[in-house]
């Protein structure tokens, strides 16, 4: 989908997107960053409509549903209250508090962290969570280590022309999480956002993400929960020669990776030693 922005409104075509207005806003603002958000919702509401609420306190720019349509709650050019207490250091060594005052917020629909409960995956409200839609990972700054839901394709798609219609309107010069800004505060958009990924296809470069591994071990290798032989194994089974992984990080020879699916997904993640892995 090619948007635009007209006016400091989102546009496709010669139409504005849907714009429901939200009272929750400051002054002028000059965009220099573009934060990523999840909504912490399920399928049924409306957050949209919720940022409408003065009562509610709280807006972003844009929200984008899990069909990827987007409605517009507040101009660009506008302050919104997405961002709350947060710090960034600029390219230029600029210490920014308050990020609300220098970023557009773009809210997506999802539940974020899932917890388990025999067998099935749970939201924070007690709605239960379709296991096909979710993936077990640690968030990157460390907790919480649980399930997380997956982001959809349309979701994907249309924030990456989102984004890349912003930056080219705006002297965007960073792209962040809400998790890269108030890190421990907030966990958003969490491991279900390939952020690496996401800012490469919005700035047309290669993907710079993790090295994909390939498990050479004819006896299988153990997946732990910590970078250690003493932490206990992530699945009772351990991951056949031949399985695909995802590095993020190491910790001497240990490597904290996510397993992929036949389809390069992620599907799990854990640490697994390094001298069972190989470039494939």
């Amino acid at each position: 989908m090619n948007f635009r922005i007209k006016n400091h409104k989102l546009c496709v075509g010669s139409s504005n997107v849907n714009f429901v207005g939200s009272p929750n806003i400051g002054g002028e603002l000059r965009p220099k960053f573009l934060i990523i958000h999840y909504t912490a919702s399920g399928p049924d509401a409306d957050i949209a409509k919720y940022f409408a609420q003065k009562a509610a306190n709280v807006s972003a720019h844009l929200v984008v549903r899990r069909d990827g349509s987007v409605a517009q709650c507040v101009p660009f050019n506008v302050v919104a209250w997405h961002a709350g207490k947060s710090q960034w250091i600029g390219q230029d060594g600029a210490q920014y508090s308050g990020l609300n005052n220098h970023a557009i917020g773009i809210e997506i629909e999802n539940w974020g962290p899932l917890n388990k409960s025999a067998g099935s995956w749970i939201s924070w409200t007690g709605a239960m969570v379709d296991a096909l839609k979710v993936i077990e990972a640690r968030h990157k700054f460390g907790v919480p280590n649980c399930g997380w839901e997956v982001f959809t394709a349309a979701q994907i798609e249309t924030v990456i022309a989102v984004a890349q219609a912003i930056c080219s309107e705006y002297p965007i010069e960073d792209i962040m999480g809400h998790d890269d800004i108030a890190p421990g505060r907030k966990s958003d958009p969490g491991p279900g956002w390939d952020m690496e990924a996401f800012k490469a296809k919005v700035k047309g470069e290669a993907e710079s993400g993790g090295a994909v591994m390939v498990v050479r071990s004819s006896s299988g290798l153990n997946i732990r929960s910590g970078a250690g032989a003493s932490f206990p194994v992530v699945r009772p089974t351990p991951l056949s020669d031949g399985t695909k992984v995802l590095v993020h990080e190491a910790s001497s020879k240990w490597r904290y990776v996510s397993v992929l699916t036949a389809a390069g997904q992620p599907d799990f993640s854990g640490w697994v030693h390094g001298d069972w892995l190989f470039e494939g």
